[in-house]
């Protein structure tokens, strides 16, 4: 091989492993900016997810109390309406005492002998339904 061949081949070679150093510093290079980059994003991920985790545990305490007021709320509206009812019936049970005590009061003999029939059907009622338990 001549001179200028072997120079021509060793110019190359050079040039070559240049390329190649060149390659292998930009792909290096790049390789960190992505390292960089990818640990900043995970960063801004864990900071934004830590952040919704304060608001939800900030949040959590308020829609608590919030619920138990409502739940007491309601409880105690329930409570009213089950006074009033049992006030509505005791009334209404007082009124018709009153009521059949006024109708004994005007007839007499009309209000003994619907007591003694009722009193009779109910122990045909009662007497039926003990004989049908018995084997």
């Amino acid at each position: 091989m001549t001179h200028r061949v072997q120079k021509a081949l060793d110019n190359a070679q050079n040039h070559l492993e240049d390329g190649v150093d060149a390659v292998q510093t930009a792909v290096g290079h790049q390789a960190d900016q992505l390292i960089v980059g990818t640990q900043r994003a995970a960063a801004e991920a864990e900071a934004s997810i830590q952040q919704g985790l304060r608001q939800v545990r900030d949040a959590v305490p308020a829609h608590l109390a919030r619920a138990t007021h409502r739940a007491e709320d309601l409880a105690r509206a329930g409570i009213d309406k089950a006074r009033a009812a049992g006030s509505a019936v005791a009334s209404k049970a007082q009124h018709l005492g009153e009521c059949t005590t006024d109708y004994v009061r005007e007839k007499p003999a009309k209000a003994l002998l619907m007591a003694a029939a009722a009193g009779a059907a109910t122990t045909l009622l009662v007497g039926w339904a003990v004989r049908r338990r018995a084997p």
